[in-house]
């Protein structure tokens, strides 16, 4: 029954995103951010997701190669024509011509995760689809993103106020110092911003591990879904899979121990982590440990089935239980599988998708499955490199 509806599950997130990117002449490949609200936005790193859900597509047998190619090679021609700077692309984009979206910033973070995907579709179709994704990725000035006083790289950049925020503690930004350091213009500093930043460390009711500011679970997903950490630990003795594994578990005790509080939480009802809620989008859904003393995160009753999905390699008995809980639901699914969210204590339930949401759920679910992503992504010869100068190396068991 579980591999039916991890099944069942997969196939409706590649079909979120085989049929609704964008097929116009200006915005070929273009994905929107969420549907079907807000659908007239592309998210740049929606179409990180996307590229790599093709090559999984591929993989897993929902797609033919050669159309899964095509596909990815005409998205990344558009890209060459989207508005950038120094290589890196800006939050959003029109659906209709391609512009920018609302004057939104340009973000080092969003165009990190595109250029995973492009690459992972890269490595999986090779020719054409790995020279268009590194000819993207090596368009990136890394240095203009990079503080040198903090040895940080920026978070964004704003027209009216410049570079604003740093990455200056652990969330989803892992993937950053891996681009930088495959990179001729990152090189040289990529391991001194890997090392630089803060690692909060505490837990909720388990094991010790490295905590994000808001204790959003995706945090521990979005690099992950391209880097496999397994068996490695960094410099400092890092292992960053098993720190995934117990912030997942830390989650989970933590929708446990507040079951009482919140109707829906528990043992199958967990996976915290930025989503849609009855007030719309918030991003700092989580659980503690979070920064400023357990401060910084939000819990109020909503669910979002991709936290326990995303953690899918991390906690496969637990999230495998968690997707049962969910399709026991009717309210919570539709067309493509798991809706965004749900409230049980509101009766509410979710009517949108978000697409880095579906994303985060396929990605990680072909990792499980068959080490898809992980096997393609880690394959390229500049992520190897990568590795070794950031100084990661085989765990000692």
């Amino acid at each position: 029954m579980s591999q039916q509806l991890l099944n069942r599950e997969v196939k409706g997130c590649f079909d979120y995103f085989h049929k609704n990117f964008s097929r116009g002449p200006l915005t070929y490949g273009l994905m929107p951010d969420r549907l079907p609200h807000i659908h007239n936005e592309c998210s740049v790193a929606a179409n990180g997701f996307m590229l790599a859900a093709m090559a999984a597509g591929a993989d897993l047998g929902y797609i033919s190669p050669d159309e899964a190619r095509s596909i990815c090679e005409d998205t990344l021609s558009t890209f060459f024509r989207l508005e950038q700077d120094n290589g890196f692309f800006y939050h959003f984009y029109s659906l209709e011509d391609g512009s920018r979206s609302r004057r939104c910033e340009l973000s080092i973070i969003d165009s990190a995760l595109f250029f995973a995907g492009a690459l992972t579709a890269g490595a999986r179709f090779g020719g054409r689809t790995l020279a268009l994704a590194r000819e993207l990725l090596h368009r990136c000035n890394w240095r203009y993103f990079y503080d040198p006083d903090r040895k940080m790289f920026y978070m964004g950049r704003f027209d009216e106020r410049g570079f604003s925020g740093h990455w200056d503690c652990y969330a989803e930004q892992l993937i950053l110092y891996f681009l930088a350091a495959s990179s001729p213009s990152g090189q040289d500093f990529a391991r001194e911003a890997y090392y630089a930043f803060t690692r909060h460390r505490g837990s909720y009711s388990g094991e010790e591990y490295i905590y994000s500011w808001f204790g959003s679970l995706f945090t521990h997903q979005f690099s992950h879904a391209f880097l496999d950490f397994r068996g490695t630990v960094d410099a400092n003795g890092t292992n960053w899979f098993q720190n995934s594994v117990k912030a997942s578990l830390d989650n989970r005790r933590y929708c446990i121990a507040n079951a009482d509080k919140f109707p829906g939480y528990g043992a199958d009802g967990w996976g915290l982590t930025s989503c849609i809620t009855p007030k719309g989008y918030v991003g700092n859904i989580g659980c503690a440990p979070s920064g400023n003393g357990n401060s910084e995160h939000l819990s109020e009753g909503t669910i979002a089935p991709c936290g326990a999905l995303g953690s899918l390699p991390f906690t496969p008995r637990e999230s495998l239980a968690a997707l049962k809980n969910y399709y026991s639901l009717p309210q919570l699914v539709g067309e493509y599988g798991l809706r965004d969210a749900y409230n049980a204590g509101q009766d509410w339930y979710s009517d949108s998708y978000i697409s880095i949401d579906k994303g985060i759920t396929l990605l990680m679910a072909a990792n499980y499955m068959q080490n898809s992503v992980w096997k393609h992504f880690c394959s390229l010869p500049e992520i190897k490199k990568a590795f070794e100068i950031l100084e990661f190396k085989k765990e000692n068991v």
